[in-house]
């Protein structure tokens, strides 16, 4: 089962993967599908370094 750290680790290229979808499509509907995508993922990404990631991290201080 792989840790938290490795679980943000992987959605760091994935957020690359989707802002590249987003500047370099011409259809506007699938940036808007990615863009959207892109928030989502971020704001779950975010949620989970500051509840879970950043407190653990802490304590190791």
């Amino acid at each position: 089962m792989p840790g938290i750290s490795d679980t943000i680790r992987k959605d760091h290229p994935e957020f690359v993967s989707y802002y590249d979808k987003i500047v370099n499509s011409s259809d506007k509907e699938k940036q808007t599908r990615f863009q959207n995508l892109f928030t989502w993922e971020l704001a779950r990404h975010s949620i989970r370094e500051e509840l879970v990631f950043y407190p653990a991290f802490e304590k190791l201080l």
